[in-house]
């Protein structure tokens, strides 16, 4: 009969006991009863626990037997599995490799019908810890077998003082220094119990999750660090509640596996993983950025864009790592730089929902990146370009980009290594050809939940590798040939949500692939294969439009039928009569062979819609333009008008100053000022000083210069042609007055008659973008203008000189 190990059966004692104990801690009531506790042992081991172990045995083997093969003895540091060291799982998929040194085990369901975890955030590529801690549960239960080398003192509720009380009685039962795998998660420590965990100096894999490292300060010195643990090599604090860690935490050992996910770390010393050159993987995901407390922000936006703050260079020392785990972190906008602070070994990496801005190069410093999601980052589609990706073209094989806004693929084309691309979730309308030209490689293809309409050309002609689409919900409305071609090169696809249109090309679709109806289980479904076990054989597609072979992973009748429009009523295509054609009609069809030209038809198919496609732009080019242009246009037709009406005034002199014949002695005037009465007492008292008190130039003036018994327009024609040149005092008030306004448009009009380009704008004030009419912008954009400045005396005296310099320039 197998027997259990004197620790187990104080482990379930203390567990029994203690469960009965409400105000005592176990600790104390060991020390109050260890009399009796050693002769109850000694009951248990003799009589009543050899039968449960027994029953214990049975019901173990048969997880055992569901589980992974066991690994190579020696791996038991990186598995905690392996031989006498044989652990049966802790419910979840075991995601590392199954021997030091070889690839992630990660598998690529790229169809997977879910979005999110059970914790409600985006579910990301590289999944969550469980996946990577098989020797310890959710709840820090070892899972390893029983046995002087598994030490579980997990969900006891033990404060600081309980656990070293009960450490230092485990020691009298077994040496501690035989202890390979602690679990002393889930109690109620508040410190790390470094002078406890100083006894195991052998443990190799140490979880402390579920705990409560609230505070690190200079009370507390001996627990701001870890101890010397030379053998340790993995470390979970979990869900710890730490908020930042002290920079000496980890200068004692020397850890390959660090999981830190579910805390909520706001900030972390700038040299916290100096001491960390051997770490392979470091997970810092699902961090809680909320702030609380004192540090609560009260601004919603803050809100938004608060998160993890991280020195620049945090990740330079890490020169082993692998395995970079970020996913729903979201960082602050400055703590972006330390991504390029990654190093160059880095081959698995998860942004995902992170709030990056923008992909940049500092993004992609490890060329050698294998596996990346970023996902559910908004931002990043706005700067995607054709050359986004390049430096990932010999290394990214798979790419998970879902819910991020994208709206165009032209950045596919130098990824020519990749296997599985996830889009879920964008918002792609089109799919052309170019896009996936390079993608020789493409095993899986998910596109579900965009926008996607029907192509009218093969795009998946390249793509040989090929083997599943997934196309659920989207915006298919009818099934082209080309699509058919398309689809007849893949074993599996999705098709279902879409509102597809009743036509004979669906019902042929439909017939072809459920004529595939085998015994073989999960005939409608697939499960992507994992990257690293390798590629499914894909088998060969002859050239004929053979639907037969291709599988429908997601097939329910509800979510195949087919709408007729005519009578907004959804039917089942497969009992449509209007195509009672033969099944085989579609397998004889040929598809043309590679590198054989198209059919002629094609070519003139495609000819027209060439020709439509530049029509319609053209059309579409030309009603933008005279949308945005229209008032220059309709301001171009008014000047033609205006300019044809003015020229009955004053005709003679006009001929002559476009024919070069009127002398100097015919103008009178330097400068016609226009103004408005609000503005009269600047005109007066600045203007009239400064020009004709200082630099004998002649200003006309309408209420001194106007000849009396002559109309207004009259006389402002006849000014403004016995002026060298016109000058606009703009102000709010000016764009008040009718008869300024006038002015504004006449001046404008007779310049461009006379052939003369002599306009100065003074603007005496700002004028609010709102009240500036057209023709003044189109002038302030057009000319050089000069605004008077009110504060500044030394700026005043900068003023009257060039404007002196200009007038004076036009005068000579």
């Amino acid at each position: 009969m197998p027997r259990v190990s004197p620790l187990v059966a104080y482990q379930r004692f203390v567990r029994q006991v203690g469960s009965g104990i409400e105000r005592m801690e176990i600790a104390e009531f060991y020390c109050r009863n260890v009399a009796v506790l050693l002769p109850v042992l000694l009951v248990l081991l003799l009589v009543v626990l050899p039968s449960a172990n027994n029953r214990k045995a049975r019901s173990v083997g048969s997880v055992a037997a569901a589980a992974a093969p066991p690994t190579d003895p020696s791996d038991c540091d990186l598995l905690g599995c392996g031989g006498i060291y044989e652990c049966y799982g802790n419910g979840w998929v075991n995601y590392l490799p199954y021997r030091a040194g070889e690839r992630y085990n990660i598998p690529l369901s790229a169809f997977h019908a879910g979005a999110s975890t059970q914790q409600g955030q985006p579910e990301c590529l590289l999944g969550t810890a469980n996946n990577y801690l098989p020797w310890v549960t959710e709840d820090g239960r070892l899972t390893v077998r029983p046995g002087p080398h598994a030490l579980d003192l997990s969900s006891l509720r033990l404060s600081d003082h309980g656990v070293q009380s009960l450490v230092q009685g485990v020691s009298a039962l077994i040496p501690l220094e035989e202890v390979l795998h602690l679990s002393i998660a889930r109690n109620e420590l508040t410190l790390v119990p470094s002078p406890t965990l100083k006894k195991f100096q052998n443990v190799r894999l140490l979880s402390l999750s579920g705990n409560f490292f609230t505070e690190f300060s200079n009370d507390t010195a001996e627990h701001n660090r870890l101890p010397l643990l030379t053998k340790l090599r993995v470390l979970d604090m979990r869900n710890c509640s730490l908020r930042t860690l002290p920079e000496a935490f980890f200068r004692n050992v020397n850890l390959e596996y660090l999981f830190l996910s579910h805390n909520r770390i706001t900030t972390l010393p700038a040299e916290i993983f100096y001491p960390l050159r051997s770490l392979l993987h470091l997970d810092l995901s699902n961090m809680d950025t909320r702030r609380t407390g004192e540090e609560r922000i009260e601004n919603p936006f803050m809100k938004l864009i608060a998160g993890v703050d991280l020195h620049q260079d945090i990740f330079f020392p890490l020169i082993s790592l692998v395995f970079l785990d970020l996913s729903n972190t979201r960082l602050e906008y400055q703590a972006f730089i330390a991504l390029r602070s990654v190093q160059r070994r880095v081959q698995y990496v998860s942004y995902c929902n992170i709030g990056l801005p923008a992909i940049v190069d500092y993004l992609f410093v490890s060329k050698k990146i294998a596996m990346l999601d970023i996902s559910y980052n908004v931002g990043v589609a706005q700067s995607l370009h054709s050359a986004s990706f390049t430096l990932l073209a010999d290394s990214l094989e798979v790419l998970y980009f879902k819910d991020s806004m994208v709206q165009q693929l032209n950045w596919l084309v130098p990824l020519q290594r990749l296997r599985v691309l996830n889009l879920r979730g964008n918002i792609l309308r089109m799919l052309q050809r170019e896009s996936f030209a390079n993608l020789t490689n493409l095993e899986q293809l998910d596109l579900s939940y965009n926008y996607i309409s029907a192509w009218n050309q093969q795009i998946l002609t390249t793509t040989t590798a090929l083997q599943s689409v997934n196309l659920r919900n989207n915006s298919i409305v009818i099934l082209t040939t080309d699509m058919l071609y398309d689809f007849s090169r893949l074993s599996a696809m999705g098709l279902g949500g879409n509102t597809i249109q009743c036509s004979c090309n669906y019902v042929k679709f439909l017939r072809n692939i459920l004529h595939n109806r085998t015994d073989v289980a999960g005939a409608y479904t697939i499960s992507a294969e994992p990257l690293i076990v390798g590629r499914r054989g894909s088998g060969t597609i002859s050239n004929k439009l053979s639907l037969q072979h291709v599988q429908l992973f997601d097939y329910e009748e509800s979510e195949y039928l087919c709408m007729n429009f005519t009578s907004n009523q959804k039917l089942d295509p497969l009992e449509l009569q209007d195509c009672m054609i033969p099944e085989d009609e579609l397998i004889n069809s040929d598809i043309p062979e590679e590198g054989e030209d198209e059919p002629a038809h094609a070519k003139n198919h495609t000819l027209v819609y060439i020709l439509v496609s530049v029509a319609v732009s053209f059309l579409i080019l030309t009603g933008v333009g005279l949308f945005y242009y229209w008032f220059h246009i309709k301001y171009f037709f008014k000047i033609m008008k205006n300019s044809a009406v003015l020229s009955f005034f004053n005709d003679e002199k006009l001929y002559l100053d476009k024919s070069g014949l009127l002398k100097e002695a015919d103008f009178h005037y330097d400068v016609f000022v226009s103004y408005s009465n609000a503005d009269r007492s600047w005109v007066l008292d600045h203007l009239l000083p400064n020009m004709e008190g200082v630099s004998q130039i002649n200003l006309c003036l309408h209420e001194r210069d106007f000849e009396v018994g002559y109309g207004i327009l009259e006389n402002i024609i006849s000014c403004m042609d016995r002026s060298r040149c016109l000058m606009l005092i703009v102000s709010e008030s000016f764009l008040l007055s009718h008869w300024c306004q006038f002015e504004m448009h006449l001046a404008q009009h007779r310049l461009l008659e006379t052939r003369r380009d002599e306009l100065i704008l003074v603007l005496l004030e700002d004028i609010p973008r709102r009240k500036c009419p057209k023709t003044l912008s189109y002038l302030l954009k057009t000319k050089t203008y000069i605004k008077w400045p009110t504060k500044s005396v030394h700026e005043q005296a900068l003023f009257w000189k060039r404007l002196h310099k200009t007038l004076l320039t036009s005068k000579a």
